[in-house]
């Protein structure tokens, strides 16, 4: 099992507490972390580094690599294993053929288990052979594996954001680095993206995928979700403005013409 964390005091205990079964934990600590996520980590494994943050795949692929074992589970700190799902995990690992599998999510936000909306169930690829995997991606990272993909059936229980506050700490961050992305895959948003985009997933979740079966929390979602999309672009837009340089001068506005 390989874990990457920052400032995940709060939360890495509960995350650990549920892996008590597995070969072994690798925890691999952001050295900008200002708190005890690594003091935390230590009491359950000693397998615990802190590390200079490149971006999230090479501190995947990172710690991946200090492992030891045939199977990786990857977890997050906001993230729970049930009994359940460790059961099948074991089962899943001992089956011939199979080079990695796919893990239902269930999200807990806002108070409430969300089923709609299309974030019932979100498959992600998190039990792979440690051989046959290689991390890709900066931002919303996952593992490129070779072999069969195989579908378990119980899910990660994922307690992403307790609070509306904490969605939007976070989609600070990672609209941030979506719109680098973007940019540097010469990706441009012009006034039909910034206009027709973020309503357009707001509709898409909302009512396509019924995330108003989830009632105020449904609505609260899909529309952080357009949110997300119009501040991901417009920084999209900044880093295009910031690329073509200054057009007028920042000392001097435009004279007025004199009637």
């Amino acid at each position: 099992m390989v874990l990457i964390a920052r400032d995940e005091a709060a939360r890495i205990e509960r995350c650990l507490s549920s892996l008590t079964w597995v070969d072994e934990i690798v925890v691999v600590v952001d050295d900008r972390t200002t708190d005890e996520t690594a003091a935390i980590a230590r009491r359950f494994t000693g397998l615990v580094f802190v590390r200079p943050f490149v971006d999230y795949a090479a501190q995947r692929q990172w710690g991946q690599e200090q492992a030891r074992s045939a199977w990786i589970l990857w977890i997050d700190c906001d993230e729970v294993v049930s009994p359940a799902l460790a059961l099948e995990v074991r089962e899943a690992s001992l089956r011939p053929g199979f080079g990695a599998f796919r893990v239902p999510h269930l999200d807990y936000m806002f108070g409430r288990w969300i089923r709609h909306g299309g974030w019932y169930p979100q498959y992600h690829l998190r039990l792979f052979r440690r051989a046959g995997a290689t991390w890709t991606s900066p931002v919303h990272e996952a593992p490129r594996v070779t072999g069969g993909i195989g579908t378990l059936r119980e899910a990660v229980l994922h307690f992403s954001h307790a609070r509306v506050k904490d969605w939007v700490n976070k989609m600070a961050h990672y609209t941030t680095l979506e719109a680098d992305m973007l940019h540097r895959s010469g990706a441009r948003s012009g006034v039909l993206r910034l206009l027709i985009e973020p309503p357009a997933y707001f509709g898409y979740k909302y009512f396509v995928q019924q995330g108003w079966r989830d009632g105020m929390h449904g609505l609260a979602l899909a529309l952080l979700l357009g949110c997300y999309r119009l501040v991901r672009n417009l920084k999209l837009w900044d880093l295009q403005q910031a690329e073509r340089g200054p057009r007028e001068s920042a000392n001097c506005p435009p004279s007025t013409p004199r009637s």
